[in-house]
Formats: C-alpha cells, sequence, structure tokens
C-alpha cells in the first residue's frame, strides 16, 4: 500500500480511485453523480478519493490525448490503496483498472446492481474485498459507507501490528 504521510495531522492518508464506465453511457449524469457521491463517502471516511471524470472525462476534457488519459488513470490506479469500480457496464478501462489492481496487489470493492449479470473472471480476483450489489443508488452508498469502515478497521489493524 502506498499510504501518504499527512505531517500536519500525523495521520495516514489512504488514496481511494473510483473506477467507472464514461464512454457510450446514455444516463451518464446520474452515473457521474454516483461516482462523486462515491467520492464524496471516501472523503467523509477520511479516504483521499481520484474521480476520473474530473480530471480525463472524455466529453469535458476532451482536448487530452489518450495517452495521457491512460499515464494519468493507470498512474492514480496503481498509487492507490483501494479501488471502488461500479460495473453495471462493460468498459475496457474499468477492466483494465481492475487487473492493474489485482497485479499491484490492491484491494477493490466491487458494485452492481441486484439482478445485473457481471463478468466472473473479474469477481475472482484475489484482491476482492467486497462486492455489494444493490437495489438503488442509495442501497449502493449504505452498503459501501459500511465497506470501507470494514477495509479501514482491518487496515488500521494492519498498521498497528
Amino acid at each position: 500500500m502506498s499510504h501518504k504521510f499527512s505531517h500536519s495531522t500525523s495521520t495516514l492518508i489512504m488514496k481511494v480511485y473510483i473506477s467507472g464506465a464514461l464512454t457510450g453511457i446514455q444516463e451518464i449524469e446520474s452515473l457521474k453523480k454516483l461516482y462523486c457521491d462515491i467520492g464524496q463517502i471516501c472523503t467523509d471516511k477520511g479516504l483521499e478519493p481520484y474521480i476520473p471524470h474530473l480530471h480525463t472525462d472524455p466529453v469535458s476534457h476532451a482536448d487530452v490525448t489518450p495517452q495521457e488519459v491512460f499515464k494519468q488513470d493507470k498512474g492514480q490506479t496503481i498509487s492507490s490503496d483501494l479501488v471502488i469500480a461500479y460495473v453495471d457496464y462493460p468498459s475496457l478501462g474499468v477492466g483494465m483498472e481492475i487487473a492493474y489492481a489485482e497485479v499491484y496487489n490492491i484491494p477493490v470493492i466491487m458494485l452492481y446492481r441486484k439482478g445485473n449479470k457481471i463478468s466472473r473472471f473479474p469477481r475472482g480476483i484475489h484482491n476482492l474485498i467486497a462486492e455489494i450489489e444493490f437495489c438503488s443508488y442509495e442501497d449502493a452508498l449504505t452498503q459501501l459507507a459500511s465497506a470501507l469502515q470494514d477495509f479501514l478497521q482491518r487496515s488500521l489493524g494492519k498498521t498497528k501490528n
């Protein structure tokens, strides 16, 4: 894990990469709001979220080259302490981010709507620490807050030992 140390607060700052589809999605504005809500829950828990569409959105940051997007998002993914992946929509980018998390042994939390068929391949990674099936975005956020609390307790237990 690549914790940053904050000298002003004398605490570890854990980084969270929030992965989710951005291209070819009908309801993209509601998804972007969900990604930001996930980021807010992370912030509320004392974590530092990175929300890709705020930096490399395919529409509002169309001038960012594919190479720059790859470099930035890969760098943010592999320097994170946790990846939260919204996997309701097939996305090559999300799949790559999950794969990088697996290669770098970064814990992953996956979220998807109850009843959606999600590929078993990403669900089978060794570093998947929570799989959240939800009925509504509110339900997803409630379950995520609980999963983040569990993650923090486990992480703090590791640093104390």
